[in-house]
């Protein structure tokens, strides 16, 4: 069998461009690894410029450290401004609490004298009216007192009326020139005459100036 010219040249061409492929994957697959072994310029240079860079903030903090002393001296300082803070709070606290017992005390003192001045007052009242009730029981009384003793005047004129002038005279002697007058005013006018004329002279007279007295003083009304 013979074999075709345009077949044995295609085969020929075919091998040497499989030979060509294989020879660029294996340069492409070949360079990745060298260029990632090896840094470039560029790229170190970029690690150089990237490291003072991350070095300068510690440096700037140290610095800024250094550079503000008072700022640490302010800090220290407002220790102890607030614990005397704290300590006067706790004792104004204190000052107002013990004020407010105190008051609290008074407030307790003075109602309690409250409560026994009402109870005072209460028992005023009662007494008061008790008062009141035994002054018109009094006054009844009095009232009572006195009906009874013009009765009483009254009737013992009427018995010193119907005595005889002599005796009648005799028993106004013995009394006091008051009673004596005013026994002589209950009586009528004929039987006080006949009793003043049986009557001491003495007795007689100082009774008189009382009735004249009496008399006198409702004329004046």
């Amino acid at each position: 069998m013979k074999s075709h010219p345009l077949l044995i040249i295609g085969a020929i061409f075919a091998a040497s461009f499989a030979g060509r492929i294989i020879g660029v994957a294996d340069a492409a697959l070949s360079r990745p690894e060298t260029e990632t072994s090896k840094p470039t310029t560029q790229d170190t240079k970029t690690e150089h410029s990237a490291k003072p860079e991350a070095a300068a903030p510690a440096h700037k903090a140290e610095t800024n450290k250094a550079e503000h002393p008072a700022e640490k001296a302010q800090t220290h300082a407002k220790k102890p401004l607030t614990s005397r803070n704290a300590a006067q709070t706790d004792a104004l606290l204190a000052a107002i609490r013990e004020r407010s017992e105190a008051l609290d005390a008074r407030t307790v003192r003075v109602e309690d004298r409250i409560r026994i001045l009402e109870i005072i007052e209460k028992r005023v009242e009662e007494r008061i009216t008790e008062l009141q009730k035994n002054k018109d029981a009094l006054s009844s009384l009095v009232a009572f007192a006195d009906e009874a003793a013009e009765q009483d005047i009254a009737l013992l004129s009427k018995m010193y009326e119907q005595m005889k002038p002599k005796k009648a005279g005799e028993i106004f002697n013995k009394m006091d020139p008051t009673f004596a007058a005013g026994f002589l005013t209950e009586m009528n006018s004929e039987s006080a005459a006949l009793v003043l004329t049986n009557m001491s002279t003495d007795k007689a007279y100082e009774t008189s100036m009382i009735i004249a007295s009496r008399n006198a003083a409702v004329h004046r009304k």
